[in-house]
């Protein structure tokens, strides 16, 4: 299940992103926020894996937002689309350099809608895969060196031989 924040402060709009996101059929929580402020108080209650949010708001706009998002590491794993009326290449440009993952022009088209909502899954599937092996990877050594340590086998040669990562 994947935990999702949309961020705009037309419910209408926050009402069709929802219609949207029900139709692809996949499992979803979802929360909804009306500015950037409150969808930072959300995010410092709790991590949500995408964030979908307009750019402009009031009180904080979306690219603030993201860019408030990007200063906690919790939210490092997040993935941001960006949905605006808005078709301003200054826009853009900076949701570019936040690394959102796309940025959806308004009226929101629902193949387009869907296709970007796969893709970002993809991307986070992927990326737990990857934290995963790494994660078991550590553990594997974490386990030989211990079996190594018990064996006889000096620790700080044990360090040496990993790099001091255990």
């Amino acid at each position: 299940m994947y935990k999702i924040l949309i961020v705009d402060d037309e419910k209408i709009e926050r009402n069709g992103i929802r219609f949207l996101l029900k139709k692809l059929n996949l499992e979803f929580e979802i929360a909804e926020a009306v500015n950037g402020v409150d969808a930072l108080e959300k995010l410092e209650k709790e991590d949500f894996d995408i964030l979908l949010t307009d750019v402009k708001m009031p009180f904080m706009d979306g690219i603030q937002l993201i860019e408030e998002c990007k200063k906690d590491d919790r939210n490092e794993d997040m993935k941001c689309v960006i949905f605006s009326g808005c078709s301003e290449f200054d826009y853009a440009r900076k949701a570019v350099r936040l690394g959102v993952s796309d940025y959806i022009l308004k009226p929101v088209d629902p193949s387009e809608f869907k296709e970007t909502i796969t893709r970002v899954i993809q991307e986070l599937e992927a990326e737990r895969a990857e934290k995963n092996m790494k994660k078991k990877s550590m553990q594997q050594m974490r386990e030989h060196a211990l079996y190594q340590i018990v064996n006889g086998v000096n620790v700080a040669e044990v360090l040496e031989k990993s790099g001091g990562v255990l």
